[in-house]
Protein backbone atom coordinates (compact mmCIF):
# COMPACT_ATOMS: atom_id res chain seq x y z
CA UNK A 1 0.00 0.00 0.00
CA UNK A 2 1.66 3.29 -0.58
CA UNK A 3 0.33 5.02 1.92
CA UNK A 4 0.30 3.46 5.49
CA UNK A 5 -3.09 4.84 6.62
CA UNK A 6 -5.18 2.40 4.34
CA UNK A 7 -8.92 4.16 6.07
CA UNK A 8 -7.72 7.60 5.31
CA UNK A 9 -6.44 6.75 1.88
CA UNK A 10 -10.12 5.59 1.43
CA UNK A 11 -11.53 8.60 3.27
CA UNK A 12 -9.24 10.92 0.56
CA UNK A 13 -10.45 8.80 -2.23
CA UNK A 14 -13.77 9.03 -2.34
CA UNK A 15 -13.49 12.74 -1.49
CA UNK A 16 -11.09 13.81 -4.10
CA UNK A 17 -12.80 11.39 -7.05
CA UNK A 18 -16.59 12.47 -5.98
CA UNK A 19 -15.15 16.61 -6.19
CA UNK A 20 -13.25 15.61 -9.70
CA UNK A 21 -15.94 13.73 -11.39
CA UNK A 22 -18.82 15.74 -10.61
CA UNK A 23 -17.55 18.33 -12.55
CA UNK A 24 -18.79 16.51 -15.45
CA UNK A 25 -22.00 18.81 -15.32
CA UNK A 26 -20.86 22.44 -16.52
CA UNK A 27 -12.76 -10.16 -30.35
CA UNK A 28 -11.77 -12.53 -28.67
CA UNK A 29 -8.37 -14.21 -26.48
CA UNK A 30 -6.76 -13.87 -23.63
CA UNK A 31 -4.75 -10.20 -23.36
CA UNK A 32 -1.29 -11.58 -24.78
CA UNK A 33 2.13 -10.19 -24.76
CA UNK A 34 4.10 -9.56 -28.48
CA UNK A 35 7.60 -8.49 -28.71
CA UNK A 36 8.05 -4.92 -30.10
CA UNK A 37 9.93 -5.53 -33.47
CA UNK A 38 13.16 -2.93 -32.71
CA UNK A 39 16.23 -4.16 -30.83
CA UNK A 40 15.43 -4.62 -27.69
CA UNK A 41 14.37 -7.80 -26.45
CA UNK A 42 11.71 -6.27 -23.71
CA UNK A 43 8.19 -7.65 -24.54
CA UNK A 44 5.34 -4.85 -23.81
CA UNK A 45 1.34 -5.95 -22.98
CA UNK A 46 -1.12 -5.29 -25.29
CA UNK A 47 -5.13 -5.82 -24.56
CA UNK A 48 -6.90 -6.98 -27.40
CA UNK A 49 -10.55 -7.12 -27.95
CA UNK A 50 -11.67 -10.43 -26.05
CA UNK A 51 -14.48 -11.23 -23.77
CA UNK A 52 -12.26 -11.62 -21.03
CA UNK A 53 -11.08 -8.06 -20.80
CA UNK A 54 -11.99 -5.65 -18.82
CA UNK A 55 -11.46 -2.01 -19.18
CA UNK A 56 -11.86 0.95 -16.06
CA UNK A 57 -12.25 4.35 -16.40
CA UNK A 58 -11.52 7.43 -14.25
CA UNK A 59 -11.39 11.45 -14.25
CA UNK A 60 -13.82 13.86 -14.74
CA UNK A 61 -16.09 15.47 -17.51
CA UNK A 62 -17.80 13.74 -21.15
CA UNK A 63 -14.13 11.81 -22.14
CA UNK A 64 -14.58 9.22 -19.52
CA UNK A 65 -17.91 8.40 -20.69
CA UNK A 66 -17.11 7.42 -24.62
CA UNK A 67 -13.77 5.90 -23.23
CA UNK A 68 -16.01 3.64 -20.83
CA UNK A 69 -18.97 3.19 -23.75
CA UNK A 70 -16.38 2.45 -26.77
CA UNK A 71 -14.60 0.00 -24.31
CA UNK A 72 -17.59 -1.59 -23.57
CA UNK A 73 -18.47 -1.95 -27.17
CA UNK A 74 -14.68 -3.35 -27.71
CA UNK A 75 -13.63 -5.37 -25.09
CA UNK A 76 -15.46 -7.70 -22.91
CA UNK A 77 -16.56 -5.94 -19.71
CA UNK A 78 -15.89 -1.93 -19.02
CA UNK A 79 -16.45 0.37 -15.65
CA UNK A 80 -16.48 3.96 -15.07
CA UNK A 81 -16.18 5.92 -11.70
CA UNK A 82 -18.80 8.40 -11.22
CA UNK A 83 -20.64 10.45 -8.88
CA UNK A 84 -23.87 8.95 -7.41
CA UNK A 85 -25.71 12.62 -8.21
CA UNK A 86 -24.69 12.26 -12.15
CA UNK A 87 -25.32 8.18 -12.69
CA UNK A 88 -28.29 9.00 -14.34
CA UNK A 89 -26.94 12.04 -16.38
CA UNK A 90 -23.85 9.36 -17.53
CA UNK A 91 -26.01 6.81 -18.24
CA UNK A 92 -27.97 9.42 -20.40
CA UNK A 93 -24.92 10.76 -22.57
CA UNK A 94 -23.70 6.97 -22.77
CA UNK A 95 -26.96 5.59 -24.10
CA UNK A 96 -26.48 3.84 -27.95
CA UNK A 97 -29.70 4.82 -29.25
CA UNK A 98 -33.04 7.12 -28.48
CA UNK A 99 -34.48 4.62 -26.23
CA UNK A 100 -31.44 4.71 -23.42
CA UNK A 101 -30.67 1.25 -23.79
CA UNK A 102 -26.93 0.57 -22.69
CA UNK A 103 -24.29 -1.91 -23.10
CA UNK A 104 -25.17 -4.02 -21.35
CA UNK A 105 -21.03 -4.81 -20.33
CA UNK A 106 -20.49 -1.31 -18.78
CA UNK A 107 -21.20 -0.86 -14.95
CA UNK A 108 -21.67 2.90 -13.41
CA UNK A 109 -19.27 2.65 -9.95
CA UNK A 110 -20.49 4.82 -7.36
CA UNK A 111 -17.36 6.77 -6.26
CA UNK A 112 -18.20 6.32 -2.74
CA UNK A 113 -18.56 2.35 -3.26
CA UNK A 114 -14.49 1.55 -2.58
CA UNK A 115 -15.35 -1.82 -1.97
CA UNK A 116 -17.22 -2.62 -5.63
CA UNK A 117 -13.73 -0.51 -6.74
CA UNK A 118 -11.60 -2.76 -5.63
CA UNK A 119 -12.97 -5.69 -6.48
CA UNK A 120 -13.07 -4.53 -10.25
CA UNK A 121 -9.29 -3.33 -10.04
CA UNK A 122 -8.45 -7.16 -9.09
CA UNK A 123 -9.52 -7.75 -12.91
CA UNK A 124 -8.94 -5.07 -14.76
CA UNK A 125 -6.43 -5.38 -17.46
CA UNK A 126 -6.15 -1.63 -18.29
CA UNK A 127 -7.25 1.67 -16.44
CA UNK A 128 -8.19 4.81 -18.43
CA UNK A 129 -7.62 8.15 -17.16
CA UNK A 130 -8.61 11.41 -18.49
CA UNK A 131 -10.22 15.12 -17.61
CA UNK A 132 -12.07 17.17 -19.79
CA UNK A 133 -11.29 20.58 -17.72
CA UNK A 134 -8.21 22.26 -18.75
CA UNK A 135 -7.44 23.21 -15.36
CA UNK A 136 -8.00 19.99 -13.20
CA UNK A 137 -5.72 16.48 -13.28
CA UNK A 138 -6.93 13.65 -11.47
CA UNK A 139 -5.26 13.86 -7.75
CA UNK A 140 -1.98 11.93 -7.10
CA UNK A 141 -3.88 9.93 -3.65
CA UNK A 142 -6.43 9.07 -6.79
CA UNK A 143 -4.04 7.70 -8.83
CA UNK A 144 -1.69 5.61 -5.78
CA UNK A 145 -5.24 4.24 -4.73
CA UNK A 146 -6.32 2.66 -8.28
CA UNK A 147 -2.45 1.89 -9.11
CA UNK A 148 -1.85 -0.07 -5.86
CA UNK A 149 -0.45 -3.15 -6.51
CA UNK A 150 -1.93 -4.77 -3.14
CA UNK A 151 -5.49 -3.73 -5.43
CA UNK A 152 -4.00 -4.71 -9.08
CA UNK A 153 -3.34 -8.55 -10.28
CA UNK A 154 -4.12 -8.41 -13.66
CA UNK A 155 -3.17 -4.64 -14.78
CA UNK A 156 -1.28 -4.31 -18.37
CA UNK A 157 -1.20 -0.60 -19.36
CA UNK A 158 -2.55 2.64 -17.76
CA UNK A 159 -3.34 4.71 -20.77
CA UNK A 160 -3.71 8.72 -19.61
CA UNK A 161 -4.66 11.96 -21.34
CA UNK A 162 -2.39 14.71 -20.21
CA UNK A 163 -2.30 17.87 -22.89
CA UNK A 164 0.19 19.24 -25.55
CA UNK A 165 2.76 20.93 -23.15
CA UNK A 166 5.89 22.15 -25.73
CA UNK A 167 4.21 25.81 -25.80
CA UNK A 168 4.46 25.81 -29.40
CA UNK A 169 1.49 28.02 -31.18
CA UNK A 170 0.06 29.81 -27.69
CA UNK A 171 0.60 32.86 -25.84
CA UNK A 172 -1.50 36.06 -25.31
CA UNK A 173 -4.04 35.27 -28.02
CA UNK A 174 -4.60 31.97 -26.61
CA UNK A 175 -5.01 33.14 -23.50
CA UNK A 176 -7.24 35.72 -24.68
CA UNK A 177 -9.31 33.35 -26.54
CA UNK A 178 -9.98 31.44 -23.27
CA UNK A 179 -11.45 34.07 -20.98
CA UNK A 180 -13.50 35.58 -23.74
CA UNK A 181 -15.07 32.72 -25.71
CA UNK A 182 -14.28 29.48 -24.60
CA UNK A 183 -13.11 28.36 -21.12
CA UNK A 184 -11.86 25.34 -21.95
CA UNK A 185 -9.18 26.28 -24.47
CA UNK A 186 -5.91 25.13 -24.33
CA UNK A 187 -3.58 28.02 -23.25
CA UNK A 188 -0.79 25.50 -21.43
CA UNK A 189 -1.48 27.56 -18.66
CA UNK A 190 -1.87 24.57 -16.54
CA UNK A 191 1.37 22.67 -17.96
CA UNK A 192 3.36 22.31 -14.76
CA UNK A 193 0.39 20.30 -12.98
CA UNK A 194 -0.19 18.12 -16.30
CA UNK A 195 3.73 17.58 -16.30
CA UNK A 196 3.36 16.30 -12.72
CA UNK A 197 -0.04 14.44 -13.57
CA UNK A 198 2.44 12.46 -16.26
CA UNK A 199 4.99 11.77 -13.69
CA UNK A 200 2.74 10.42 -11.32
CA UNK A 201 1.07 8.24 -13.89
CA UNK A 202 4.53 7.05 -15.02
CA UNK A 203 5.58 5.78 -11.07
CA UNK A 204 2.28 4.62 -10.39
CA UNK A 205 2.52 2.14 -13.29
CA UNK A 206 5.57 1.07 -12.89
CA UNK A 207 5.47 0.03 -9.60
CA UNK A 208 2.01 -2.15 -10.69
CA UNK A 209 4.27 -3.69 -13.46
CA UNK A 210 2.37 -1.39 -15.88
CA UNK A 211 3.03 -0.26 -18.96
CA UNK A 212 2.12 3.47 -19.63
CA UNK A 213 0.75 5.44 -22.38
CA UNK A 214 0.64 9.29 -22.90
CA UNK A 215 -2.12 10.56 -25.20
CA UNK A 216 -2.04 14.27 -25.80
CA UNK A 217 -4.87 16.82 -26.72
CA UNK A 218 -5.21 20.10 -27.27
CA UNK A 219 -8.44 21.73 -26.85
CA UNK A 220 -11.19 19.57 -26.99
CA UNK A 221 -14.10 19.44 -28.99
CA UNK A 222 -17.16 17.38 -29.68
CA UNK A 223 -18.08 14.06 -28.79
CA UNK A 224 -21.17 12.74 -29.75
CA UNK A 225 -22.99 10.86 -32.08
CA UNK A 226 -23.36 14.14 -34.89
CA UNK A 227 -27.00 14.41 -36.74
CA UNK A 228 -29.25 11.22 -36.69
CA UNK A 229 -27.29 9.46 -34.10
CA UNK A 230 -24.94 9.10 -37.08
CA UNK A 231 -21.81 7.33 -34.50
CA UNK A 232 -23.69 5.54 -31.82
CA UNK A 233 -20.83 4.32 -29.90
CA UNK A 234 -19.71 8.25 -29.08
CA UNK A 235 -21.91 10.76 -26.95
CA UNK A 236 -25.70 10.65 -27.36
CA UNK A 237 -27.61 13.36 -29.11
CA UNK A 238 -28.46 15.30 -25.32
CA UNK A 239 -24.96 15.93 -25.26
CA UNK A 240 -25.32 19.08 -27.97
CA UNK A 241 -28.41 20.69 -25.85
CA UNK A 242 -26.07 19.87 -22.47
CA UNK A 243 -23.40 22.26 -24.59
CA UNK A 244 -25.97 24.40 -26.76
CA UNK A 245 -25.48 28.36 -26.10
CA UNK A 246 -26.99 28.99 -29.19
CA UNK A 247 -29.55 28.33 -32.06
CA UNK A 248 -27.19 25.34 -32.96
CA UNK A 249 -24.26 24.23 -31.03
CA UNK A 250 -20.98 24.39 -32.75
CA UNK A 251 -20.14 21.00 -30.82
CA UNK A 252 -22.57 19.80 -33.31
CA UNK A 253 -21.03 21.35 -36.32
CA UNK A 254 -17.77 20.38 -35.20
CA UNK A 255 -18.83 16.79 -35.12
CA UNK A 256 -20.25 16.91 -38.47
CA UNK A 257 -17.12 18.91 -40.36
CA UNK A 258 -14.35 16.92 -37.88
CA UNK A 259 -14.20 13.32 -38.12
CA UNK A 260 -10.59 12.94 -38.81
CA UNK A 261 -8.27 12.47 -37.07
CA UNK A 262 -4.16 12.56 -36.98
CA UNK A 263 -1.43 11.12 -34.90
CA UNK A 264 2.45 12.48 -34.16
CA UNK A 265 4.70 11.00 -31.92
CA UNK A 266 5.66 13.06 -29.29
CA UNK A 267 4.82 16.00 -27.85
CA UNK A 268 5.39 18.01 -30.82
CA UNK A 269 1.48 19.57 -32.03
CA UNK A 270 0.94 23.33 -32.07
CA UNK A 271 -1.69 25.61 -30.52
CA UNK A 272 -3.86 27.66 -32.57
CA UNK A 273 -1.27 30.80 -32.10
CA UNK A 274 -2.91 34.16 -33.40
CA UNK A 275 -5.60 32.63 -34.87
CA UNK A 276 -6.94 31.84 -31.55
CA UNK A 277 -9.71 34.14 -31.63
CA UNK A 278 -11.17 32.79 -34.58
CA UNK A 279 -10.88 28.81 -33.49
CA UNK A 280 -12.46 28.99 -30.09
CA UNK A 281 -15.22 27.29 -31.12
CA UNK A 282 -14.48 26.82 -34.55
CA UNK A 283 -16.12 24.00 -36.16
CA UNK A 284 -13.44 23.36 -38.92
CA UNK A 285 -10.18 21.61 -39.13
CA UNK A 286 -7.53 23.97 -36.80
CA UNK A 287 -4.45 23.30 -35.29
CA UNK A 288 -4.65 22.93 -31.19
CA UNK A 289 -7.93 20.97 -31.59
CA UNK A 290 -8.67 17.78 -30.74
CA UNK A 291 -11.82 15.84 -31.07
CA UNK A 292 -12.97 13.87 -28.19
CA UNK A 293 -14.16 11.16 -29.92
CA UNK A 294 -10.57 11.22 -31.71
CA UNK A 295 -8.34 11.31 -28.52
CA UNK A 296 -10.93 8.57 -26.96
CA UNK A 297 -10.81 5.60 -29.66
CA UNK A 298 -7.08 6.86 -30.17
CA UNK A 299 -6.82 5.87 -26.11
CA UNK A 300 -9.01 2.90 -26.33
CA UNK A 301 -7.11 1.60 -29.10
CA UNK A 302 -3.55 2.22 -28.32
CA UNK A 303 -4.60 -0.44 -25.68
CA UNK A 304 -4.05 -3.00 -28.55
CA UNK A 305 -0.36 -1.60 -29.90
CA UNK A 306 2.32 -2.91 -28.73
CA UNK A 307 4.23 0.38 -29.70
CA UNK A 308 2.26 2.51 -27.72
CA UNK A 309 3.27 1.15 -24.77
CA UNK A 310 5.87 3.36 -22.51
CA UNK A 311 5.34 6.41 -25.51
CA UNK A 312 3.38 9.27 -25.90
CA UNK A 313 1.80 10.84 -28.72
CA UNK A 314 -0.90 14.17 -29.62
CA UNK A 315 -4.26 13.63 -31.43
CA UNK A 316 -4.97 16.17 -33.68
CA UNK A 317 -7.84 17.22 -36.13
CA UNK A 318 -8.33 16.77 -39.82
CA UNK A 319 -11.05 17.77 -41.75
CA UNK A 320 -13.32 14.54 -42.25
CA UNK A 321 -17.31 13.69 -42.59
CA UNK A 322 -16.71 9.92 -41.89
CA UNK A 323 -14.50 8.48 -39.48
CA UNK A 324 -11.42 6.84 -39.65
CA UNK A 325 -11.65 3.19 -40.75
CA UNK A 326 -9.65 0.28 -38.79
CA UNK A 327 -7.21 0.09 -41.94
CA UNK A 328 -6.34 3.85 -41.35
CA UNK A 329 -6.18 3.71 -37.52
CA UNK A 330 -3.30 1.15 -38.04
CA UNK A 331 -1.62 3.24 -40.24
CA UNK A 332 -1.70 6.50 -37.71
CA UNK A 333 -0.27 3.85 -35.10
CA UNK A 334 2.68 3.02 -37.27
CA UNK A 335 4.08 6.69 -36.29
CA UNK A 336 4.83 5.45 -32.64
CA UNK A 337 7.45 2.57 -34.73
CA UNK A 338 9.24 5.53 -35.89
Amino acid sequence: MIVSNFGSMKKAFISVLVGTVASMAGAFQVPTRATRASTSTRQYATIQPTESSTIGTVGNGYLPIILAKLSALTHGNAWVICPAADMEMMKQLAAVDGSGELPNNLEFVPASDTDRVETLLRDTDALLVACDDVDSVVDPNVINYLLDPEKVNNLQRVVAMSRNLNGAGMGMFVSASRRAANAQVWDNSNAVAYRSFEQNIKDAAQKCGADWTIVRAGTLKGGACGESNLYPQYLAESYYQLTKNDIITWQLLFDCNIRGVKLQKGDVMSGPGVKAVFTATGSEEHEGDSSRGGVAEAMVRSLGVEDAANQDFAVGTVAAREIPTNEEWAQMFQCLSN
